[in-house]
């Protein structure tokens, strides 16, 4: 992992809008994000994590750290005759795990693509188009917290979802890295 120094963010937000970090990384497995909690936000006291950019608004310079989530994969756990559990990590395109979905015949997130973002995005603000929501086929996550790089698993009740909220964007707002 390298951290670069004034690094044009351009290309990383939707808006296009041409801001620079004053540092930048990007990661790409889990072992980097741990790395970066347990090192680097120790160096870098003001930091921003980002995704997809489609939810953020970048209108000055970042003086601080940004760290580009590029966590990506998609593994079938397992299914049963109702359900199918699949694992897809929180880098990974929002829409390219919905076509995955519906290229393998798993029904329930098809009103949902096209949303832009990454799937680690999703659960934060409880995605939904058409009526469908993501808390409608959620079953849980692993988030890292911040402060001690220990791993939790939050359930659907756990994250309390309500209408594009989630305990992600209130009581534990900037507190844990969705994996």
């Amino acid at each position: 992992m390298i951290i670069l120094e004034s690094f044009s963010l351009q290309r990383f937000n939707t808006f296009g809008i041409n801001v620079t970090a004053q540092y930048f990384c990007r990661i790409k497995t889990k072992q980097d994000i741990i790395h970066i909690i347990q090192n680097e936000l120790q160096v870098y006291t003001k930091h921003l994590f980002i995704g997809g950019g489609s939810n953020i608004l970048l209108c000055n310079n970042f003086e601080g750290l940004v760290i580009k989530n590029e966590i990506v994969g998609i593994e079938f756990i397992k299914e049963n005759e109702n359900f199918v559990w699949i694992k897809s990590y929180s880098g990974t395109p929002w829409h390219d795990f919905v076509m995955y979905c519906v290229e393998n015949n798993y029904g329930g997130l098809e009103n949902l693509s096209l949303i832009p973002g990454t799937v680690g995005a999703a659960p934060m603000q409880n995605i939904g188009a058409y009526g469908a929501e993501l808390k409608d086929t959620f079953v849980s996550l692993e988030a890292i917290e911040i402060k001690t790089g220990e791993t939790y698993i939050f359930d659907n009740d756990a994250c309390a979802f309500g209408y594009r909220e989630s305990i992600f964007k209130k009581e534990e707002k900037g507190n844990y890295f969705i994996d």
